[in-house]
Order: structure tokens, then C-alpha cells, then sequence
């Protein structure tokens, strides 16, 4: 049927009326993204993008390093209900450093290691106490030997 009510046979269909305007402060833009890997993206006037993802380790990561990455992202995670602090960020960094190296290159500096586990073996701080810094411990020790 047509716009008029008249029956038209073999009549191009009528298009459909357009679609309304968008409300006011609404955007008008497009995102496309034709590859990414890992990472959050935001858009829009008050967007906000948090990746918590992890890289995943280089295929050639034996198992004594496996072992020590995931005992330092439990580390990191316990860590959160300290008391932020001068140590705790100092073992945060060194921890952050520790989890790069492992995840570029599969394996973690042997003096950094050793670092971390004096610092975490000493007890004199909070996180030396955390049952995730004993399993830090126990893997840099097993890769120190």
C-alpha cells in the first residue's frame, strides 16, 4: 500500500521514517579499533578505562618461574589491605619490576631476587608477615638455590 492508501502493485516499498535526533549533549562520534591487544579504551566526556589485566609469560618460563609470578601477584593482591607505606611501596615496586621481567623475558634477575627475598625474610614489616611473602620466599629461594 502506498503513503496515499492506494494499493500500487510492484510499488518500491516506502523507507522507514529516520531515526530521531539524538538528546542534547548526546555524542555524535565513533570508536573503531582494528586491533587490540589487552588494555581498556573509554569514550565519551566522563569515560574511564582501568585495565587490571596480566600479560601473559614468554612460552619458554620454566615452572620454578610460573611458580614465583603467580606467588607475586598473590603478594601484590594481599598487599592491598596495608597501611601504605614506605616499605610497602618499595616491595611493591620491586614485586611490579619482578612481574615485568618474568612476563618479557621469562625469567627474573637473580639480584633482584635476592633483594626481595632479604627484605621479605627480615620480618620487619608488615608485609614480611603476609602468608603470600613466605610463598615469594619459598620460590626465589627455590631459583636462588
Amino acid at each position: 500500500m502506498s503513503r496515499d492508501g492506494e494499493d500500487r502493485e510492484g510499488a518500491a516499498p516506502v523507507p522507514p521514517d529516520p531515526a530521531p535526533a539524538p538528546a542534547s549533549g548526546g555524542g555524535g562520534g565513533a570508536v573503531h579499533i582494528g586491533s587490540m591487544s589487552g588494555g581498556a579504551i573509554a569514550t565519551g566526556a566522563h569515560g574511564q578505562a582501568v585495565s587490571h589485566s596480566h600479560a601473559a609469560p614468554p612460552p619458554q618460563t620454566d615452572e620454578a618461574m610460573l611458580a614465583l609470578l603467580e606467588a607475586v601477584r598473590a603478594l601484590r593482591t594481599d598487599m592491598r589491605v596495608l597501611a601504605s607505606s614506605g616499605e610497602t611501596a618499595a616491595v611493591g615496586g620491586e614485586l611490579d619490576e619482578i612481574e615485568d621481567e618474568i612476563t618479557r623475558t621469562g625469567r627474573a634477575g637473580t639480584g633482584r631476587l635476592a633483594r626481595l627475598r632479604e627484605r621479605l625474610e627480615t620480618g620487619a614489616s608488615a608485609v614480611g608477615l603476609l602468608a603470600s611473602a613466605t610463598a615469594v620466599v619459598e620460590s626465589a629461594a627455590q631459583i636462588l638455590g
